[in-house]
């Protein structure tokens, strides 16, 4: 048996060096070959044969000079290896022979591959990058299902539970990569992107510094000892021009004096996809970065810090995920708040599950339109091979006369069509690395910075798909171009194509019709959606910038800090150009994801978890006036609903008509977390709602009467006569001139919030917009050239008509006629699969219905007109005929 298979080895190895100096070795072959022909004539004349007897002899005896010939070609060689190289020379040339044709077709196919790939780096950075480090794929991130929430968050006091418990993992780091930091150096200060991490934290991940050192166990082990620091490649390059005696020099993060000890490696931005860090600290600085916890040491319910681990060599994940659940039961012992807490473990990729949800749909919603561009742009290339065929079918007859199979035509029409995908695939590449700058700007904003770069995954994808579509695109017209009646094609009329040729370039037409309908449909609900959340529902964003106050990192008193604030705000009402101020407390100024408990006085008291919660908002006086939110009853708050004062509130309409649907709500009491609250006004619904959520009920409490939790970090909301963003320096030296210590942070025009808010809705809306304009454009395109190749092909015919008396207006009618069929056709299949695909985008439509008749027609009578053009101009040229030329030629 092995030495069967060294025999067969040694037969593939000398085919294959039979490829190199291949003409050589066949002259070296004629010339032996020769020398036979010549003893065995030799001996044939000997034996009394004439000269041309001997040498028919020899020739039958050797089997045939070019027979012999080709079987030790074959012999010597990979058959399969040389046919392919004729193919693609060939299918070099053809193309080189049809520019236009191969420019055309290869920029469609771009178009398609490029929007594609571009959609899929997002899909790679999201989900399947993983994190710069050492062996990555054995880090694995520790969250948790809590209260139906998946929650990655764990207390101090967990993580040294389960690191000094778990045995599952070679190493478990904690790490707060989303620390609100304000630093300070040489007489400049800005909030920066921290992260608050264990001592074995780098260890774990393998990496080294770029200089100095990371953290030594014994400054991670008393609290508040060792305020040290570990900065990024990038703030020394900015802030210290990448001085090599950085180290040991102080910086100044939240009021406190740190000292410099190393420098993080330029390729290391963190471990959370999208949130690049500046600055390390140990977790014993961690009340640096903690928002709002007394004791972050000891009690359980300050949760700020998230797991993450290196796996043991000997443990599968199903092991470690059910000891860290084992281990969790034990923690509710000494913590009953970790009731219920279920611990998952997955693989360290991309972002944390609880953002994977918001980011699967959008990428899947991405994917399917940019699918559906590809599918037309080799609908439309598909169309333009078979056009070609038709001018190749007596090439393509001949060929098939004198013996070549249909297969191996097969062969050679994919071979060109891969040739084409290939070149459609390197443009798509150039045009991926355009389109990813422009969508990045949606992403990476607000402090997010997400890794866009090529992966080699990406580029695996970006083959496989230009194989795959020089396939889709290919398959077809080479089954059809090869399926031919010999006899009808070698005849003058071999140009005319068959009835089932036409049958499936008017199909491909009307697909492509109907795909670019629907898609066209999506754009512009997406579009009126982006312009109605831009506009506000029932607020007006416009001329309004939002700053804000951040005394806690600074751990300011709430005396201290409602002090400064009340001082600000009193003097940006005196700043000129500022129209009214106000004051909110967290999140976005029309919503909030903090929750109240509700009831009414006469119902039963429940059980605190069982009882209704409705979100809220804490917001200063005149915050109506600024937010332009119209009061249906009732006044704002004023400055007389302080601390004493009897407890109000302001309620939407959603939640009057809920409460009190046959009444009015004013002067009504409502019980909030067992606290009663007298109602002194009713609001519009200001809270911006998709389609699939509907109008939700919202409460607005006072912000300066503090029943619910001291103020300390607030939100100024600042209406002003001009541009807010031309505003915002103006009023940061008015803010800065009350307490220049004082953190500012997302300072921005209250329009960019909103962008940033609502960036999957304008994401979507501009690539489903572009893609959309480039599908209408594809699908008008090929139903010209559907049409002009129908005139070129019923010329004759026309000319006829024309000769027996039809009129030019007839022969216009004739060709628009059979245009709109295909346009109307493909219109109403359109219009179909729109209605079933706009359910899918329900969730990103605001202010208009996903059956929006007017969106609908108007994008249905602008496909029929622009169609109605594309119809209009191989017409004209139909009506020009000469029905003598045409008689003739034919």
């Amino acid at each position: 048996m092995n030495f069967i298979r060294l025999r067969q080895l040694r037969s593939w190895v000398v085919r294959l060096c039979g490829l190199f100096q291949r003409a050589r070795r066949e002259r070296e072959f004629a010339a032996e070959l020769e020398s036979h022909l010549a003893l065995h004539i030799e001996d044939n004349l000997r034996a009394g044969m004439s000269p041309e007897e001997a040498r028919r002899v020899a020739l039958i005896k050797l089997g045939g000079m070019t027979l012999t010939k080709e079987l030790r070609r074959e012999q010597g060689g990979l058959p399969m290896l040389e046919t392919l190289g004729q193919d693609l020379r060939f299918g070099l040339r053809m193309l080189r022979k049809h520019p236009g044709f191969s420019l055309i077709a290869a920029l469609t196919l771009a178009l398609g591959i490029g929007a594609n790939l571009t959609i899929f780096s997002f899909v790679d950075t999201f989900f399947l990058r993983p994190i710069p480090a050492r062996a990555p794929e054995q880090l694995i991130n520790v969250e948790a299902r809590w209260h139906d929430n998946w929650n990655g968050y764990f207390s101090y006091p967990a993580y040294v539970h389960y690191r000094d418990h778990a045995k599952s993992f070679e190493v478990l780091a904690a790490h707060y990569s989303t620390a609100p930091l304000y630093l300070g150096v040489e007489g400049d200060a800005r909030m920066v992107d921290g992260a608050v991490v264990s001592a074995n934290y780098f260890p774990m991940l393998g990496i080294e510094p770029r200089l100095g050192r990371f953290f030594l166990p014994e400054e991670d082990a008393v609290p508040d000892r060792n305020p040290v620091v570990v900065i990024s490649a990038r703030l020394w390059q900015d802030r210290f021009g990448g001085d090599t005696a950085v180290l040991g020099k102080p910086l100044r993060i939240n009021g406190t004096d740190c000292q410099i000890i190393g420098v993080a490696p330029a390729d290391f931005p963190g471990v959370l996809a999208g949130e690049s860090n500046e600055l390390w600290l140990p977790t014993m600085m961690l009340r640096l970065g903690a928002r709002g916890c007394d004791d972050v040491f000891a009690d359980a319910n300050c949760r700020s810090l998230e797991f993450l681990g290196r796996l043991a060599p000997s443990r599968t994940l199903k092991e470690a995920e059910a000891e860290m659940n084992l281990l969790a039961q034990q923690l509710t012992a000494v913590f009953p708040g970790e009731q219920g807490r279920v611990i998952s473990l997955r693989p360290a990729l991309g972002v944390r599950r609880m953002e994977r949800a918001d980011y699967a749909y959008q990428m899947q919603l991405l994917m399917t339109v940019t699918g559906l561009l590809l599918v037309i742009a080799c609908a439309n290339v598909a169309s333009l091979l078979l056009v070609r065929a038709a001018s190749r079918r007596k090439e393509i007859a001949v060929r098939l006369c004198i013996g070549a199979g249909r297969a191996r035509l097969i062969r050679q029409f994919l071979t060109e069509s891969l040739l084409l995908a290939c070149a459609g695939g390197a443009l798509g590449l150039l045009i991926s690395r355009w389109a990813k700058e422009l969508l990045a700007a949606f992403y990476n904003s607000n402090g997010w910075k997400y890794n866009l770069s090529l992966s080699p995954r990406a580029l695996v994808y970006a083959l496989a798909l230009t194989m795959l579509t020089g396939l889709l695109f290919g398959l077809l017209p080479a089954l059809q171009a090869t399926r031919h009646d010999l006899a009808r094609a070698l005849k003058d009329q071999g140009s005319a194509q068959s009835p089932r040729c036409h049958r499936l370039r008017s199909a491909l037409v009307v697909g492509q019709v109907a795909l670019s309908l629907a898609l066209l449909t999506g754009a512009g609900l997406l579009i009126r959606s982006e312009s109605h959340i831009r506009q506000g529902a029932n607020f007006d964003p416009q001329h309004v910038a939002a700053v804000r106050l951040r005394p806690r990192l600074l751990q300011y008193s709430p005396e201290k800090a409602q002090a400064f604030t009340r001082e600000v705000v009193r003097r940006l009402e005196t700043t000129p150009g500022v129209q009214s101020v106000s004051l909110y407390t967290s999140g976005l100024a029309w919503t909030s994801v903090a929750s109240v408990r509700v009831r009414l006085p006469e119902q039963t008291v429940q059980r605190a978890e069982d009882q209704w919660r409705v979100a809220y908002q804490e917001v200063g006086p005149r915050f109506c006036e600024t937010m332009k939110i119209q009061l249906l009853a009732g006044r704002e708050f004023n400055e007389g609903d302080r601390p004493g004062a009897p407890g109000v509130v302001i309620i939407n309409e959603t939640l009057q008509r809920r409460l009190w649907p046959e009444g009015a709500a004013l002067e009504r009491t409502l019980i909030l977390n067992d606290q009663p609250y007298q109602v002194v006004g009713v609001s519009q619904d200001a809270q911006m709602r998709s389609l699939a959520e509907g109008p939700q009920p919202y409460i607005y409490l006072p912000y300066w009467q503090n029943n619910l939790r001291p103020q300390i970090d607030a939100y100024v909301l600042v209406r002003v006569a001009g541009d807010p963003q031309e505003m915002l320096p103006s009023l940061r030296r008015v803010i800065g001139a009350v307490d220049p210590q004082v953190p500012l942070g997302g300072d921005a025009p209250l329009t960019q919030q909103l962008n940033a808010r609502y960036k999957s809705v304008m994401l979507t809306s501009a690539v489903v917009t572009w893609a959309g304009a480039l599908a209408f454009f594809l699908s008008m395109l090929g139903l010209y050239g559907v049409l002009a190749f129908a005139v070129g092909e019923r010329r004759r015919e026309i000319g006829i008509r024309m000769a027996l008396g039809a009129a030019r207006s007839d022969v216009l009618r004739l060709v628009i006629a059979q245009g709109l069929r295909l346009a109307l056709a493909g219109v109403g299949i359109g219009l179909l699969a729109a209605y079933a695909a706009t359910r899918l985008v329900k969730s990103l439509l605001y202010g208009v219905s996903a059956t929006d008749p007017l969106t609908f027609a108007g994008i249905a009578v602008l496909l029929l007109v622009v169609a109605l053009v594309a119809c209009c101009l191989p017409a004209r040229r139909a009506t020009k005929v000469d029905p003598l030329v045409a008689l003739r030629t034919e």
